[in-house]
């Protein structure tokens, strides 16, 4: 009822319609409806259909706001780089304007130490919490066990089994968008490169990839077109800027040589991308005519490549705000089930492509 369920609705649903809903016995749902008609927070009109009380309801609400100070956290394992740092400001943006606390939880050194922190959420005075996730169980089960116990919980990408909503930009309708411009521009298929396991955003990249070349006519093509090597996203050691660049240089270098030119290629993100102009460099190829290259997430170095970079932008500072806004929700009630919000993308063609 303080979320607003049924705030759009003159009369509350019979009981046999919300014991389906809320997957009870009709008598659990009338023993509820007492209490709350003994609490005044419904009441029975002449016809006996049920109604909320708006004075009460909004009373409940009062106390709910005054309860105490709202503090919210950004938890990630990983190195700070963009994507953070403009979540981090979204986040901030919003926690100054509701007056609202925000800890930053990081780990650049492992998962151990991030998982661990996570448990001991409730000693921090942690309300709400946005984290980034890795595809493992020890994720699913830290963040489930903090649902648990009353944290509201939002992850940056879907992760399959956590019991919670996410936050994150349509990866898969801007991939989508810059391999089709690829293959419409070009008339051929277009290559994927780059990690494909580290998390539910890759995953979603990489579909969206396959999705174009299908869409295309070039469905046999795919498991030729497939360039992709071991994600390091669970090894600390690969994590910092250096490896995000040299790793993928030194990869491909060997992708190239391989290769008969011109050619497209779609790098699953922009270090990637800069991974092949280096090894393009070395190979005497050219950025722009040999090679044709789109990347995604439009970092500020994309725009300063020679050539500059065609990208896929995302508004990761919305991300943050949105994802503060809809845990500030969850805390007070306006919302009481998990959402999964997809930010929209856009392509920003450059002279790469």
């Amino acid at each position: 009822l303080v979320g607003g369920r049924f705030g759009q609705e003159p009369f509350l649903p019979s009981e046999q319609r919300l014991a389906e809903y809320y997957q009870a016995s009709r008598h659990t749902i009338r023993r509820i409806i007492e209490k709350l008609l003994f609490d005044g927070m419904l009441i029975r009109n002449a016809n006996r259909r049920l109604q909320i009380n708006p004075d009460q309801l909004e009373r409940v609400r009062a106390g709910i706001r005054s309860s105490g100070p709202v503090s919210l956290a950004f938890a990630y394992a990983a190195y700070p780089d963009s994507l953070i740092s403009d979540v981090t400001a979204g986040l901030r943006q919003y926690a100054t304007e509701h007056e609202i606390k925000l800890q930053i939880i990081t780990s650049p050194s492992g998962h151990e130490p991030m998982i661990r922190s996570l448990e001991n959420v409730s000693a921090f005075g942690i309300n709400g919490i946005f984290i980034l996730p890795y595809f493992m169980n020890e994720y699913v089960n830290v963040i489930n066990r903090l649902i648990a116990s009353d944290v509201a919980v939002l992850t940056l990408s879907a992760l399959p089994g956590a019991d919670c909503g996410s936050i994150c930009s349509d990866d898969f309708s801007g991939a989508f968008m810059a391999v089709s411009r690829l293959i419409a521009k070009y008339d051929r298929p277009v290559y994927f490169w780059g990690a494909r396991d580290e998390t539910s955003t890759t995953q979603s990249i990489y579909n969206a990839w396959c999705q174009a070349m299908m869409e295309a006519g070039f469905d046999q093509e795919i498991p030729f077109y497939r360039s992709s090597y071991d994600a390091c996203g669970t090894n600390p050691e690969l994590w910092s800027m250096e490896n995000k660049i040299e790793h993928p240089t030194l990869l491909a270098r060997n992708f190239l040589k391989k290769l008969k030119f011109p050619v497209s290629i779609f790098a699953i993100n922009d270090y990637v991308a800069q991974g092949i102009y280096r090894a393009a460099e070395k190979l005497k190829l050219r950025i722009g005519s040999d090679i044709m290259i789109s990347g995604f997430g439009d970092l500020p170095m994309a725009s300063r490549l020679n050539p500059p970079l065609t990208s896929v932008r995302s508004s990761r500072t919305q991300i943050g705000y949105r994802a503060a806004q809809t845990l500030h929700q969850m805390i007070t009630g306006e919302l009481t089930t998990p959402v999964h919000l997809r930010i929209p993308m856009e392509l920003v063609e450059r002279a790469s492509s």
